[in-house]
């Protein structure tokens, strides 16, 4: 009897016990056992420690698991970037913010054409969805396109590829602008260029020598805000053409002693081109050039054989006053300085800067012809040798 008392008093002290606990903390004895035992069967259904286990913790309501699903999806890669994915579509609102975080992070720790998806599902995401899933996708497009256009500028120039400010020749005119050149100094690995997708901010490319190939012509097409592209010295093919064919819309494109046909001189007519095609020492006919300007009526070509003389006028003069000379031309070498007066070029009368500049045209390089100039009173004639032109 004594015994059985004991016991009764021993079981009704575990009681209150239990609820002094239930009053303080608000969870039933048992509870953590539960939370454990539901883990527990989480990791036994989905498989412990995989992708998808770590993904249903992104909704813990531990602080720690949470951080620690984070880390361990993040060390997955892109393996986990599908599942993350359709967590951002079907999550709630918090689930949604670290299965982004992750994507995100995932997406900017490599290479754009490894990263799983990643990229191009969070723009269908922002796209073709509403509310969270898709305010959330844009927010993490963003921050990668930021990331991505700052790191494409330091891996083309360690493959050898220029981006900065440079002389850039449009129709013999040269500027200062902020270029990107893709020349000999190219370390040729063509994975490399795929950061010409995330250059942004430049306008103008120039793709030089023998860097001119299909592969570099579809890349540098893709730089998104390309207006001026300038083909210089070299050898094309249809082949290598045919990229050129495909790109967005520029403003100008120009081949300069790029050998052409007049055949290809065809595919130029109908290439995304809105202001100018400019050709200059490529071999194409004269003939050929007026076929083109007839089929494409629009577009202005411009067609030089490419001779140069190295001089500048002012246009709003009726004389061709030259305004300018430039260094180690054909003109410097012949003794034509600014403020000369030229009157003639061979058997042509110039009277304003297009004439001169019509008639150069007429001429290769290595052509020579002569200059009638006029000085002070004094009219003088010099004969002089073409050159290429060079930036």
């Amino acid at each position: 009897m004594k015994r059985n008392f004991q016991t009764l008093i021993a079981a009704r002290r575990l009681f209150a016990a239990a609820v002094v606990v239930t009053l303080v903390t608000g969870v039933r004895p048992g509870a953590f056992a539960d939370e454990s035992a539901k883990s527990q069967a989480e990791q036994t259904k989905v498989g412990e420690g995989s992708i998808a286990y770590w993904v249903t913790q992104l909704s813990s309501d531990h602080y720690l698991r949470r951080e620690t699903a984070a880390q361990k999806l993040a060390e997955a890669g892109t393996d986990a970037v599908a599942d993350l994915i359709n967590v951002i579509r079907t999550g709630d609102l918090e689930t949604v913010e670290r299965a982004s975080d992750v994507v995100t992070k995932i997406a900017m720790s490599g290479s754009p054409s490894d990263d799983g998806g990643a990229w191009k599902h969070l723009n269908e995401l922002s796209k073709k969805t509403v509310g969270r899933a898709a305010s959330r996708a844009e927010s993490a497009v963003q921050e990668i396109r930021k990331h991505r256009s700052n790191q494409a500028r330091t891996e083309l120039a360690a493959a050898g590829v220029y981006v900065g400010m440079d002389e850039f020749v449009i129709q013999a005119i040269s500027q200062r602008r902020l270029i990107v050149q893709v020349d000999d100094k190219w370390n040729r690995n063509v994975e490399s260029l795929q950061w010409l997708e995330w250059l942004d901010g430049v306008e103008n490319a120039r793709v030089q020598g023998a860097a001119i190939n299909a592969d570099v012509l579809k890349r540098i097409a893709l730089v998104p805000e390309l207006k001026s592209l300038a083909i210089v010295d070299g050898l094309i093919s249809d082949e290598t053409l045919q990229p050129l064919m495909e790109m967005k819309p520029l403003s100008d494109l120009e081949f300069r002693y790029v050998h052409l046909t007049d055949e290809q001189g065809d595919l130029l007519a109908h290439m995304p081109v809105r202001v100018s095609l400019n050709l200059m020492g490529t071999g194409i006919s004269a003939d050929k050039v007026e076929s083109m300007r007839a089929a494409a009526p629009g577009l202005r070509i411009e067609h030089r054989q490419g001779g140069f003389l190295g001089v500048t006028c002012q246009d709003s003069f009726d004389v061709c006053q030259i305004s300018g000379v430039v260094s180690k031309s054909a003109a410097e070498d012949a003794g034509l300085i600014r403020g000369d007066v030229i009157t003639r070029l061979d058997d042509t009368v110039v009277r304003k800067f297009k004439d001169l500049q019509d008639a150069i045209n007429e001429h290769l390089p290595g052509d020579t012809v002569k200059i009638t100039f006029r000085r002070a009173e004094a009219e003088s004639t010099v004969e002089l040798k073409l050159r290429r032109f060079e930036e």
